[in-house]
């Protein structure tokens, strides 16, 4: 993917085809860069948290904290295969460090989701929760 492949629509949204398959790719509608022109610095900030060998890194990370998530608020052994990757939220102004919230379907809480946080930087999850945490 490259920064050329990033159109919003009119509800800053777009759908990507990326190797976890087709996701949801949204622009925070709380931040002023919803509002501002996006520069090419900001859209490569995206396009490399949307690129093969970061997603091979944070998708790891990711999967992990969901499970563990499973286990300690559910008592459920999740498996990755139980997991999909829904939505991925742009969480950063144009001038911060790169912020990302994901939104998955899980069998442990069908109703609910799962959501996280996770740095589009070093690729560390910092808040894990119901789907809502990758939104807000």
């Amino acid at each position: 993917m490259n920064i050329g492949q990033l159109v919003f629509d009119e509800n800053m949204e777009m759908y990507v085809d990326i190797e976890l398959g087709r996701v949801r790719l949204v622009l925070s509608d709380g931040l002023y860069a919803y509002e501002e022109e996006l520069t090419d610095v900001y859209k490569e900030k995206i396009v490399a948290f949307l690129d093969r060998p970061s997603i091979s890194t944070w998708y790891k990370k990711a999967v992990q904290a969901i499970m563990d998530r499973g286990k300690q608020v559910y008592g459920i052994e999740t498996m990755e295969k139980d997991l999909k990757l829904q939505s991925i939220f742009i969480l950063f102004e144009q001038n911060e460090a790169p912020l990302f919230g994901l939104g998955f379907r899980t069998e442990f809480d069908i109703e609910h989701g799962c959501g996280l946080k996770i740095s589009g930087e070093d690729f560390e999850v910092r808040e894990v929760g119901t789907a809502d945490v990758a939104f807000c």
